[in-house]
């Protein structure tokens, strides 16, 4: 198994079993325990995962970060119904805003001018960057992980009103982006229709 599948199958385990120690990870994932120990602390100087706390007899957990659902997701180790799932846990331990998040600030600028860019660089994402991802993919995929998951499991997950806050304020965060596209589109309508009118104008030409 090469490095990059050894970094895969980590964060497919985080992404599919939550927030796991050194151990769990080895067992459960089927990677040997020395190169759990060597690759836990790559992957967390790249911002794929993180420490949060310690469980029983001082083990350290990890937990996936935005980007490293991102990096599992379109690497192809999760499905988007599979990464909804574990969205609550990974920003349980995210503290950003809506206003922070560049795809609510600048929806239009982040999507045209910077996402292709972002997701040819996925390692070199900034959390809200990830984050913007994540709500769109929620939206632009929905029929998909909606039909995957079914009614009952949803209510299972929203059962929990933490996880029922987070997943809405990733959800509203979307909805927001796209009443701001929609209001930049239309400013954009305007200044093209302008545009089109001073260069027939430089033309000579009436329309």
């Amino acid at each position: 198994m090469s490095k990059y599948e050894y970094i895969g199958t980590i964060l497919e385990f985080l992404i599919k079993k939550g927030p796991s120690s050194k151990y769990a990870i080895s067992k459960g994932a089927a990677i040997p325990y020395p190169t759990v120990l060597r690759k836990l602390p790559e992957m967390e100087a790249a911002h794929i995962i993180q420490k949060v706390g310690e469980g029983k007899r001082g083990a350290e957990i990890y937990v996936m970060t935005p980007k490293g659902a991102l990096i599992a997701y379109f690497g192809g180790h999760v499905r988007t119904s599979e990464l909804f799932v574990a969205l609550p846990v990974i920003m349980k331990h995210v503290s950003l805003s809506l206003d922070e998040l560049p795809a609510v600030s600048n929806p239009l600028g982040f999507i045209l001018a910077e996402l292709p860019f972002k997701l040819s660089r996925l390692e070199d994402l900034k959390v809200e960057e990830a984050v913007s991802i994540l709500g769109a993919i929620l939206v632009w995929r929905h029929d998909e992980w909606y039909h995957e998951m079914g009614k009952e499991e949803l209510e299972r997950l929203l059962a929990w009103e933490e996880n029922y806050l987070i997943l809405r304020l990733l959800i509203a965060g979307s909805i927001n982006t796209l009443e701001k596209m929609s209001e930049q589109a239309m400013r954009l309508s305007e200044l093209a229709d302008k545009f089109l009118s001073e260069i027939d104008t430089l033309k000579g030409r009436k329309v």
